[in-house]
């Protein structure tokens, strides 16, 4: 199948529901993640992070997602996770990948808005989309006018937001639902980073007020570690055959997440 783009995937799916964007570090991770979205029918995002895949590199690791992607048959796009300079995101869009997330959130917001508009120019000229990231979910109704704000000077084609640490579970749902406020005034497709410190019922409130997009990062890498530590007590000389059991529990993880992200279809 041809390579989609994350807004083509993204039409596929009804309101209330969102697509779920899986971090890959190995072959292992590649094949689960396809193998869950052609087992349940989905489409889906292979993420691949800037920061944790210096380990092995990004470029082989693109090379063997875009290939993994284009053999699928549902619709899989891939998507730089967390680059934090316009280098990073040169090297992503120089390798092919359709979709790049920019996230300078960590500095001022004018200086976020500058670089992320940058990171947007470079993408669009290569014919690729962007995400920017704006900062955590918005505490109160004064703080959307920024972020239609952000919206406007950096043109972003996905805005992404964090979920931050230490809430309680009324103070998440409180800005949960200031995403119904945004999401009405703006038809840029809203992103959820984070999502693991949610309960499923307030994930699923995400979904509702607006999130189109849920990426999964840390749930992948206990998935990842579980297979790993289910690979090593074997004692035999080619543990090879064994690696299937990495794959099996990443794959469990990525379907179950995609059914949840799909309860409204």
């Amino acid at each position: 199948m041809p390579m989609s783009k994350l807004s083509q995937c993204l039409a596929q799916i009804p309101a209330g529901s969102a697509i779920g964007c899986f971090s890959v570090y190995s072959l292992e991770c590649i094949r689960a993640v396809v193998a869950a979205a052609e087992t349940e029918g989905a489409p889906a995002v292979i993420s691949l992070d800037a920061d944790n895949l210096r380990y092995v590199g990004l470029g082989p690791i693109a090379q063997a997602a875009l290939f993994a992607a284009q053999k699928a048959n549902v619709p899989i796009t891939l998507q730089l996770n967390h680059g934090r300079s316009l280098a990073v995101v040169r090297e992503a869009l120089e390798l092919g990948l359709p979709s790049v997330m920019f996230d300078a959130a960590h500095l001022e917001l004018a200086e976020n808005t500058r670089l992320t508009n940058e990171a947007r120019l470079l993408a669009h000229e290569a014919g690729a989309e962007l995400e920017g990231e704006y900062g955590p979910l918005c505490s109160d109704l004064q703080e959307i006018s920024q972020v239609l704000d952000f919206l406007e000077r950096t043109r972003v084609d996905f805005l992404a937001f964090s979920v931050p640490k230490g809430l309680s579970s009324s103070e998440y749902a409180g800005r949960i639902e200031l995403l119904a406020e945004l999401t009405a005034k703006t038809p840029v497709p809203l992103v959820l980073h984070g999502g693991s410190r949610l309960t499923e019922q307030l994930l699923c409130q995400a979904l509702e007020f607006g999130i189109r997009k849920v990426n999964v990062h840390t749930d992948i890498l206990r998935a990842l570690g579980q297979g790993l530590r289910d690979l090593m007590p074997e004692e035999q000389e080619n543990p090879l055959s064994r690696l299937q059991l990495i794959t099996k529990e990443v794959q469990w993880l990525v379907a179950r997440r995609i059914r949840l992200f799909s309860m409204s279809r």
